[in-house]
């Protein structure tokens, strides 16, 4: 059976506050190697850096950035951040969608082979307007999560050249997965899964990015810490979240999303009685 990759992601609604002065009002929505994070922008976000290559695409108004604490604020209807780099976000009164995504899954070297390993890169309106009107669409349309999702995943596609991954039809990769999901709270290793579904370790580390386009590692990071952040930013403690996908505790935890996505999630602030209705006013 076919196993499509955005069929358990997880999805979280809410408004959150980023470090430093920064604020938001928006929803989170994860799948497998990527994540989309959609908002009505309300503030600053103040110097950070993530690992996840960030494509930022305002589908209302434009956004600002600084990579250089001394220069001026750069204004742009799209950008793309290569990983790692220092910067600041600005675009309060917008409504912006940043897809954030694995650099070293295969839409991400295609991203990184185009625009280069480092720093910040201005994505031209003819270029960047067809990326964001089909999310703005449904944005504005109140699409469900679902696709919300399949548009953010087009159009990374679309922006980095390399087809999308729709199916996993390998049997034993579709078994890897649903026993990475069932081990979430427990040490994986390639070792150990490889024997459970048949395979030596190196043949299945093959199978794995050919089927995902993403390596074994970094897809169990990512499951991690969308297991995680959909556990905490949904209701439960965040010393819960960290244990469940196998953190050593919640500072673990923060930091490790801090690094990939530049935010740590103890500080965001939950508000789901009124996100959507705010979202959609």
């Amino acid at each position: 059976m076919a196993h499509r990759l955005n069929s358990v992601c997880r999805t979280l609604v809410l408004p959150y506050h980023f470090p430093m002065e920064a604020a938001g009002i928006g929803r989170v929505l994860f799948w497998e190697g990527g994540s989309l994070w959609l908002a009505l922008v309300t503030g600053t976000m103040g110097w950070h850096s993530h690992h996840a290559i960030q494509l930022c695409l305002p589908i209302q108004g434009t956004a600002q950035f600084k990579t250089d604490p001394a220069g001026d604020w750069i204004t742009c209807e799209g950008a793309v951040i290569a990983p790692d780099v220092p910067h600041v976000f600005h675009a309060p009164g917008s409504v912006v969608a940043n897809i954030l995504f694995e650099p070293e899954s295969a839409v991400g070297r295609g991203v990184l082979a185009r625009y280069g390993t480092t720093g910040l890169q201005l994505v031209p309106a003819p270029e960047a307007k067809p990326l964001a009107q089909p999310i703005a669409r449904a944005y504005f349309d109140r699409a469900d999560d679902a696709t919300l999702i399949a548009l953010s995943r087009q159009a990374v596609a679309r922006f980095s050249g390399v087809a999308m991954h729709q199916d996993i039809a390998d049997p034993r990769v579709v078994k890897a997965i649903a026993e990475i999901r069932q081990q979430l709270d427990e040490l994986v290793t390639l070792p150990a899964l490889a024997r459970k579904v048949g395979l030596s370790p190196g043949r299945l580390r093959h199978l794995f990015v050919e089927e995902t386009g993403i390596s074994f590692r970094r897809y169990v990071l990512w499951e991690r810490l969308n297991r995680a952040l959909s556990l905490g930013f949904g209701g439960a403690s965040w010393t819960e979240a960290a244990y469940a996908a196998n953190f050593a505790d919640s500072a673990h935890l923060s930091r490790t999303c801090q690094r990939m996505f530049g935010l740590a999630p103890t500080r965001a602030r939950i508000e789901p009685q009124n996100v959507r209705h705010s979202l959609s006013a």
